[in-house]
């Protein structure tokens, strides 16, 4: 099946969410997709405006159903952080999450760039390494949403 590849493409947001419902039933051992995506803090509402105002990379079939997503938080000149790396479980394996970060990091270097950031799952850091991505000199700090509610 051809998959088709866009920089800064419109994601409705029952696409979104029908795409993290596919990620929530894929459930790793020590990080179910529950807690890596936040899904207890997210609703309809405010993914709306988080779609507005960030960068969508998008991995679509045939019919255009949605099977890959990244988003691309930025100032549009200096800073650009890539997280909510999605990729439909039944495509997992065809090189749509390759593809996407290959698309997300080429087009984040050709707007020009300080710092591309990228929040990691442990264990997955040596599929990012393969781009360029690596331990950065200092520790990410969070402060977690879940653990205030």
């Amino acid at each position: 099946m051809p998959i088709h590849y866009t920089y800064k493409d419109r994601v409705s947001v029952e696409e979104l969410f029908g795409l993290l419902d596919k990620m929530v039933v894929f459930r790793g051992d020590r990080f179910p997709a529950r807690n890596v995506f936040h899904v207890a803090l997210r609703n309809r509402e405010k993914e709306r405006v988080s779609l507005e105002n960030t960068i969508s990379v998008t991995a679509r079939g045939e019919e255009g159903n949605l099977v890959g997503y990244l988003r691309i938080l930025t100032d549009y000149v200096y800073m650009f952080y890539i997280l909510d790396v999605m990729v439909d479980p039944s495509s997992r394996g065809s090189g749509i999450g390759v593809n996407l970060i290959e698309t997300a990091v080429k087009e984040c270097k050709a707007e020009g760039f300080i710092k591309i950031f990228l929040t990691a799952i442990p264990g997955s850091e040596d599929f990012y390494r393969r781009f360029g991505f690596r331990e950065s000199m200092s520790p990410v700090l969070t402060i977690r949403g879940e653990d205030y509610v």
